[in-house]
């Protein structure tokens, strides 16, 4: 006798069979993003290149022309002066090994420090601070035949006040040890009060004097020491006289127009007159 299938009748009526039960329906997948979008607007595919047997130009002198300026006034780098700054310096070189002879002596100057300071003299000096080093290689034989190669910084100092061919602009000094308070009233009338507090100080930005190596120069004499029974030395005592050549800047607020008879029709208050004003009427 045959095995009959088990089937299954639906409440409505349907017959089923149990390998053919209903699944749940699936989730629908949620869109993928594409990997390939972006925001930025795609560049042009690149086409075929002609071949070009010519291609001729033709250029025409154009006149120039600058704004004209209300105020003919612009903030550039002034040159104060030209200095020719001397010193001498005596240094002595321990060399790490001995030497038969001195072959060259290769020689820079570096500064890492140039600072213009104005002076009390007035707005045509200003105290010079300079230090550095000068950079030497030295190259000497020992004898056997091979060249050494040493190097060894040699210190540098000079500070000087100088005269000045443009004078620096006036530097406006700022209050920081004195402070100016406003106190209020209190409510009761019967003193300051507590929980309000207010004070005035002044602060002015000046330009900074800027410091340009143009040029240096040494004048050397090389004294050799401590000779052994070889002949050999390893001790050298230099005299140098060196000689700076420094350009001092500031950047000022030039006028392009000479001419003084034109106002402009520019009659208010500069910066500086302005926080002049306002500080003498605290003072």
């Amino acid at each position: 006798m045959k095995n009959k299938k088990h089937v299954t009748k639906s409440p409505c009526g349907f017959l089923f069979s149990p390998k053919h039960k209903q699944k749940p329906h699936a989730k629908s997948p949620k869109p993928q993003k594409h990997d390939g979008h972006h925001e930025k607007c795609p560049s042009p595919k690149p086409g075929d290149e002609a071949k070009v047997s010519a291609s001729d130009c033709t250029s025409a002198n154009l006149e120039v022309v600058g704004n004209q300026l209300e105020v003919p006034v612009i903030d550039t780098p002034v040159a104060l002066a030209e200095i020719e700054l001397a010193t001498n310096v005596e240094a002595h070189i321990k060399l790490p090994t001995p030497a038969k002879e001195i072959k060259n002596i290769r020689k820079n100057v570096y500064l890492t420090q140039c600072k213009a300071v104005p002076s009390l003299r007035g707005p045509e000096f200003v105290s010079l601070f300079v230090s550095g080093f000068i950079h030497k290689n030295i190259q000497y034989t020992d004898g056997s035949g091979y060249i050494r190669d040493y190097s060894v910084d040699v210190p540098i100092h000079c500070n000087q006040t100088v005269a000045l061919e443009n004078p620096t602009d006036f530097a406006f000094p700022s209050i920081k040890n004195t402070v100016l308070e406003r106190r209020e009233l209190a409510k009761d009338k019967h003193g300051a009060n507590r929980c309000a507090h207010s004070q005035i100080n002044f602060e002015f930005f000046n330009e900074p004097i800027k410091c340009k190596l143009l040029a240096s120069f040494i004048n050397e004499v090389d004294l050799l020491k401590d000779f052994d029974k070889w002949g050999r030395f390893d001790k050298i005592t230099e005299k140098m006289e060196v000689v700076l050549f420094l350009k001092l800047l500031q950047t000022q607020q030039v006028a392009l127009d000479a001419d003084d008879d034109d106002d402009n029709g520019f009659t208010g208050l500069t910066a500086k007159a302005r926080y002049q004003q306002l500080r003498g009427s605290f003072e």
